[in-house]
């Protein structure tokens, strides 16, 4: 019987990423005499991110057999991961056979929090630390060593002492707000005088004469960068989707610094979005109903999140938290990935109690955001499933998440699910019986090529075992089927709904499944006639996954057909042009 990890391994020779698992292929040689050294860099550099599936014996990038003697490779990595690295990693180790060859599949669990950074021994934590790019393995920088091991206990950045601020450099209506919310707590605060109840909630830290803290001034602040100048919001809004300057040199359509304390921000930050938002349509039982883009409550969450959840270790005060507004999406990025034992796959879906600033996050409870009688959080966890509940209102897809460890990206984008393009590819097949729950989810599939459970719920705001009832219907009728078992289950479209989505789009013969490979250069090169396009557009148009385009675009480039745009491949302004 061919088992899970064989599959994925067929699966990626197929240069399919459908399977929900980053892969990485190793030529490994028998000439070579051993384990391929930067085999183990992968296997760390795995357990670093979110895991994936390393395979030994293919010719990199041809992603063809090579004759090896995989029972010794097999040994040889299974005694690395367990001797060489700190700490040991224990894969799952296969051998499998691909085109009548030997290869070496192992599939590597991403490691809790607290036991991050995975490191080479032999070369040191700053110097034998990976992470999985998209590109390949990378070496963690000296801060994003340091985001990795913050999370293996509770950091306390947020209530380092600010030199030479002092009770005068706060904001006094603030900090009367601050305390009659307190007082209104029990005797336990109200009998307690002034300079007591700030040094309970972490406003001052220090015996005799206090100071203040990095969360006291950020939260109550008169102008907290007069002390730390980079700690605010950014905000700029392009005028194209990959942020290059219109034909006449426009670089932004708007442009702001936005300083002060927290509060402050939140307020400066949501209304240099409003400003520059446009205003959709939407058809009710009521008539037509006019709506910003997106939801002020999604955009003043996210940003409250970002604040509030950021890195305010020294090491990142030189970083600001940004807003990005393109023509298609809202793009908000704060220094600092996720912190804590946090469940990527169910973020969205069930309430996150983990918090990287735990004083600051439970101090903004009580601090109240000006001229709106509100406080800036609710600090219950509940921030992504109230964004993720607004956009489900307002008929937008969930929120993107992305984190990188040194940072964490929220990405929305400001196209409603059911357009006309995807009423009338439903049309063309039998949905009688399904859902309207069903129906979107498929619509988000045509979309997005896969699908979870725990996605499903935010999209369609039902429980998990709804969510599994209705997943397993749409596989019963032909619609969706299964693409892995591993850790969760992954469902992609049908076949034949995949067909009927690329005949919709027009690209059908590009995107068929018995499409040879050596046609792909013609492919890319028709495509990139009409001009310069980024790999996300090229996999789009093609039906392939980025790491497939990336490969033929390498490949081209060695040959001189094509070149990037931008000096950094990794450029999230960078296409891929015609020489």
């Amino acid at each position: 019987m061919t088992t899970d990890l064989q599959k994925q391994a067929y699966a990626a020779v197929r240069q399919m990423r459908e399977i929900g698992t980053d892969y990485r292929t190793v030529e490994a040689k028998q000439a070579e005499g051993g384990l391929p050294k930067k085999a183990i860099n992968s296997i760390a550099a795995f357990a670093n991110t979110s895991g994936g599936l390393l395979l030994l014996g293919l010719s990199d990038p041809a992603f063809e057999p090579v004759n090896v003697d995989a029972a010794k490779l097999a040994a040889d990595l299974a005694a690395a991961c367990a001797d060489d690295l700190e700490p040991s990693i224990r894969p799952e180790i296969e051998i499998v056979t691909i085109k009548g060859h030997q290869v070496v599949a192992a599939l590597v669990e991403e490691l809790s929090p607290a036991q991050k950074p995975c490191y080479v021994k032999s070369r040191g934590l700053e110097g034998g630390a990976y992470i999985r790019t998209h590109d390949g393995d990378r070496r963690l920088s000296g801060y994003e060593i340091h985001v990795l091991m913050s999370g293996r206990g509770q950091p306390r950045n947020d209530m380092t002492l600010v030199a030479d601020a002092t009770y005068e450099h706060l904001d006094r209506e603030l900090v009367a707000a601050l305390l009659r919310r307190m007082r209104r707590r029990g005797p336990a605060v109200s009998n307690s005088d002034d300079q007591d109840i700030l040094r309970m909630v972490g406003v001052t830290v220090g015996d005799g004469d206090p100071g203040i803290s990095l969360a006291g001034l950020l939260s109550l602040g008169r102008y907290p960068q007069q002390f730390v100048p980079q700690l605010n919001v950014t905000f700029v809004a392009y005028p194209t989707l990959n942020g290059e300057p219109l034909d006449d040199g426009t670089r932004f359509l708007d442009n702001e610094s936005i300083d002060g304390p927290i509060p402050e921000m939140v307020v400066g930050a949501v209304a240099a979005v409003r400003r520059n938002l446009k205003r959709r349509a939407v058809v009710t039982g009521e008539g037509r109903m006019d709506h910003w883009e997106y939801p002020e409550q999604v955009v003043r969450e996210i940003i409250v999140n970002a604040l509030m959840h950021r890195d305010y270790h020294p090491l990142a005060h030189g970083t600001q938290v940004r807003i990005e507004l393109y023509p298609d999406r809202l793009e908000v990025v704060s220094p600092g990935g996720l912190h804590g034992a946090v469940d990527r796959e169910k973020l969205l879906a069930e309430p996150v109690t983990s918090s990287r600033n735990a004083q600051l996050a439970k101090m903004l409870e009580d601090v109240e955001v000006p001229r709106s009688g509100r406080t800036v959080c609710e600090n219950r966890g509940s921030g992504l499933l109230t964004i993720a509940a607004f956009l489900r209102k307002a008929g937008l897809e969930p929120p993107i998440i992305k984190d990188d460890v040194n940072s964490f990206k929220v990405i929305v984008r400001n196209h409603g699910l059911l357009d006309s393009a995807a009423v009338q590819w439903l049309s063309t097949f039998d949905t009688t019986g399904l859902s309207d729950r069903q129906r979107l989810g498929l619509v988000f599939l045509r979309r997005n090529r896969s699908l979870t459970s725990s996605q499903y719920r935010v999209l369609t705001g039902c429980d998990s075992q709804t969510a599994s009832g209705e997943l397993a219907g749409l596989a019963s009728r032909g619609m969706i089927e299964k693409t892995s078992d591993k850790l969760w289950t992954v469902w992609c479209l049908s076949r034949h709904l995949r067909a009927v989505r690329s005949e919709q789009r027009g690209t059908a013969r590009m995107k068929a499944a018995g499409a040879a490979r050596g046609e792909r250069s013609s492919q890319i090169r028709a495509l990139l006639h009409g001009g310069p396009l980024s790999t996300r557009q090229l996999a789009e148009e093609l039906g392939l996954t980025r790491q497939a385009v990336l490969w033929w675009l390498h490949r081209m480039e060695r040959k001189g057909q094509v070149r990037p745009t931008e000096a950094s491949r990794t450029s999230p302004r960078n296409k891929w042009q015609l020489v």
